[in-house]
């Protein structure tokens, strides 16, 4: 599937269908945010709802139904970094990882309570239930999807080759009636 994908937003890339930043160091192209109302995307669009309806379903998020709001793809150098950002305007957001190549630069998510700690006790050693940020690797096939208003960034790669890092990131929303 993560071929067939890499296919398609090849061609948009070809087309000019997207927009390719300015940056010569790092260049990335940045297709059009509606890739889930393309029917190539069937397949991973069924796959995301599936997948994120568990999610809400685990937090007990009541709806009628969910939706992608927007899907689009980033393709950039392996070691293109990107800067801290939340997701606004949604419940959940995530990424598919369509092509990784060998240590491209890894997805880090940051505790929001990083940003609003008054009082924080010393630990006796660091580990994933007390550290601030949480590091996955990028792979191949693996999709991530988190609380869209959970900081995270892409730290940069040491990949030696050129070969692109491509994801496909998306947003859901729910469908419903919100209780005050």
């Amino acid at each position: 599937l993560c071929d067939r994908i890499e296919k398609t937003l090849r061609g948009l890339q070809k087309a000019g269908q997207g927009k390719t930043s300015p940056d010569r160091a790092s260049p990335a192209f940045l297709t059009d945010d509606n890739l889930h109302k393309m029917p190539e995307m069937k397949e991973i669009v069924e796959i995301i709802l599936r997948e994120s309806g568990k999610i809400l379903d685990a937090y007990a998020i009541k709806r009628d139904s969910h939706y992608i709001t927007d899907m689009w793809a980033n393709i950039t150098h392996p070691n293109h970094r990107q800067h801290m950002h939340v997701h606004p305007n949604c419940l959940l957001s995530g990424l598919v990882y369509i092509k990784t190549p060998l240590s491209c630069g890894p997805t880090m998510f940051a505790s929001p309570r990083k940003f609003t700690k008054q009082l924080e006790p010393a630990y006796t050693a660091r580990n994933e239930l007390n550290s601030d940020f949480i590091i996955i690797p990028a792979e191949k096939g693996r999709m991530l999807i988190w609380p869209s208003h959970m900081p995270h960034a892409v730290e940069s790669g040491t990949a030696i080759e050129t070969e692109d890092r491509i994801t496909m990131p998306f947003n859901i929303m729910i469908r419903g009636s919100i209780d005050l």
